[in-house]
């Protein structure tokens, strides 16, 4: 072989060892591109039975505002004023003073549960109340680990799919030996009205726990479908109800434990809820992308909220964060900080506001 074609096949050989090399290197700098490259997070998948919303379709709570009807109280500034007396916004803590919700089954193991004085409330009827013997002990069925709320109300809910019982307790916990112990159980039906017979007081409107709460899974799925629970600083008294003229609660809601003095204070049992003229567009500026926070005030819109309690400030409640396990993007405590005050009114409860009535 001549110098001459041997020196042709030593360039032709580096130069596809180098073409080698390039391809190689393309390989891996693509391989590198893909795995930097965010993918969208997984669109939750929600078990509709698992996700049912509780009680009758014709419950004051799963019936929505019509707004043909629906008028707006006409000393709404007064008591918006009062409602927003301390803070401007709604807060919407997962971490505390919020039940934790627990699904089980009949196969979930009957755990005795020591009351600290109260009596047990049996209420599965609807419309009578069977009373236990005070400071008694209540079996329940709580899976292994479930744990009440955090802070001195200590709420928890189960609910048994196989059976529609709504089971609660508060001021719960659990002994160092395991044993469970409670200031107050009931036992209620997610197939009943929502609003049990006179004499239930688990909540200060004389509802469950479980009444109004907004679950991850309603929110996973897009859609909450039933009006939520409100509290504040603080609802009125009887009389303070009575001075400004209403009653102390409003019907179907048959009970009141408001402490508020100035005038005003609107009466537990209220259904306040955001204008529907606010667009969409609106809320979703408002609520800054987070997805709770915009299904939470169109939810408003379409059911609004009844004042049920008293708390320390404005605020709604959802499933709490052990079992909901919320992530930042779709609840955080102050997500409602930025829809403003004058949306919110209360519906005037002297007119008719649903199909219902």
């Amino acid at each position: 072989m001549s110098n001459k074609r041997l020196y042709y096949w030593v360039i032709a050989g580096v130069a596809f060892i180098v073409l080698l090399v390039i391809l190689r290197i393309s390989q891996l700098t693509i391989k590198n591109m893909d795995q930097n490259v965010p993918t969208a997070s997984p669109v939750p998948t929600v078990n509709a039975a698992l996700c049912r919303r509780p009680y009758k379709e014709s419950s004051i709570w799963n019936t929505p505002i019509d707004w043909s009807i629906a008028k707006i109280h006409p000393m709404n500034d007064l008591m918006m004023e009062a409602f927003f007396k301390t803070s401007d916004w709604i807060g919407s803590d997962t971490s505390q003073y919020t039940p934790n919700v627990y699904l089980v089954s009949n196969d979930t193991p009957l755990v005795p549960v020591k009351l600290k004085e109260y009596r047990f409330r049996d209420a599965i009827q609807d419309t009578t109340i069977q009373y236990g013997e005070p400071a008694g002990i209540v079996r329940m069925p709580l899976p292994s680990d479930a744990r009440p709320a955090i802070g001195t109300d200590g709420q928890l809910v189960v609910i048994n799919l196989d059976t529609g019982e709504e089971w609660g307790l508060n001021n719960g916990y659990r002994d160092s030996e395991g044993h469970w112990f409670a200031g107050g159980v009931y036992r209620y039906s997610i197939k009943n009205s929502g609003i049990p017979a006179e004499g239930f007081g688990q909540r200060g409107a004389g509802i469950g726990q479980l009444a109004g709460i907004v679950r991850r899974c309603e929110v996973d799925r897009g859609r909450i479908g039933h009006a939520v629970t409100i509290a504040y600083d603080y609802p009125c008294t009887a009389e303070t109800c009575q001075r400004s003229g209403w009653p102390a609660s409003i019907p179907p809601f048959r009970k009141t434990d408001g402490k508020g003095t100035y005038s005003y204070e609107i009466p537990e049992g209220a259904r306040i809820a955001i204008r529907p003229e606010i667009t969409k567009g609106d809320i979703e500026k408002a609520c800054f992308g987070i997805k709770g926070c915009i299904l939470w005030a169109l939810n408003m819109q379409g059911y609004g909220g009844f004042i049920v309690d008293n708390s320390g400030h404005p605020k709604t409640y959802a499933e709490g964060n052990v079992t909901a396990n919320w992530d930042p993007s779709v609840w955080t405590d102050d997500m409602l900080r930025h829809i403003p005050s004058d949306w919110y009114v209360v519906i005037d409860w002297n007119s008719p506001s649903t199909k219902a009535n």
